[in-house]
């Protein structure tokens, strides 16, 4: 997959008569920009481009894959997101989508294709240097309302009736190794139990349920996404044995 978010910062930069355009720059959430990250996760959608203004910004983003954050000038934008091997072909419309200075955004798209929509996330990238920061995003549509816990279904409820599109807050945990239990809200039967999972003091995640539980094709898949640095970064949780 290429990502085009440095070609769009250049552009953008000559545009506005500014100068200092580099590929090894990673200075882009200041008083000018925002950080845009996109995550496709409608699971039988096609691999999408993604326009700005007609700009192409994103190309050949799979299902499950993260564009990382890119810098975009702060500013108003019409953003599509398109059937890859067709620009023409629009799944998803942001019109007037207005991009903030200091603002760090993420669009999911969730849903079968034929219902494809688009979910904003405000993201925070503030770390802690004792404690992870974890979040969880709901993107299966087939999955009901969900609590999150540790250890068994009986475990510590991280996160809480979390329903398809929903985004939770941040929680904070000591750094350390995890058991991920999926259960339906308020229920302590285990949908699904995971292999232990680390995570880093002074880390930033996001937690994605995605797929579905009916169609074969597409199986449930809990991805860690790591926030801090590219923001591109994952790892699939593994289910556990039984």
């Amino acid at each position: 997959m290429k990502k085009l978010f440095m070609a769009v910062l250049c552009a953008v930069l000559s545009v506005s008569c500014l100068s200092g355009c580099s590929e090894d720059d990673e200075t882009f959430v200041n008083n000018y920009y925002t950080a845009l990250r996109v995550i496709p996760t409608s699971y039988d959608a096609p691999t999408v481009d993604v326009l700005l203004d007609g700009f192409l910004t994103i190309d050949d983003l799979d299902f499950g894959e993260s564009s990382g954050y890119g810098p975009i000038l702060s500013s108003t934008y019409d953003i599509s997101i398109v059937e890859a091997a067709d620009n023409t072909s629009e799944l998803v419309a942001l019109d007037r989508f207005v991009l903030m200075p200091l603002e760090i955004v993420t669009i999911f798209t969730m849903g079968a294709l034929e219902g494809i929509r688009p979910v904003i996330a405000e993201d925070s990238l503030y770390t802690v240097s004792d404690r992870a920061r974890v979040r969880f995003v709901h993107a299966s549509p087939d999955v009901p309302a969900i609590d999150v816990r540790t250890g068994t279904g009986g475990g510590t409820q991280v996160f809480r009736n979390i329903s398809f599109t929903g985004i939770s807050g941040y929680e904070e945990l000591a750094p350390g190794a995890y058991v991920f239990v999926i259960t339906a809200a308020d229920d302590t039967t285990p949908i699904v139990s995971f292999e232990e999972i680390e995570l880093a003091a002074a880390g930033v995640y996001t937690i994605v349920a995605m797929g579905t539980l009916a169609d074969d094709a597409y199986d449930l898949t809990v991805r860690v996404f790591t926030d801090t640095g590219s923001g591109n970064e994952f790892v699939d949780l593994v289910p556990a044995a039984g």
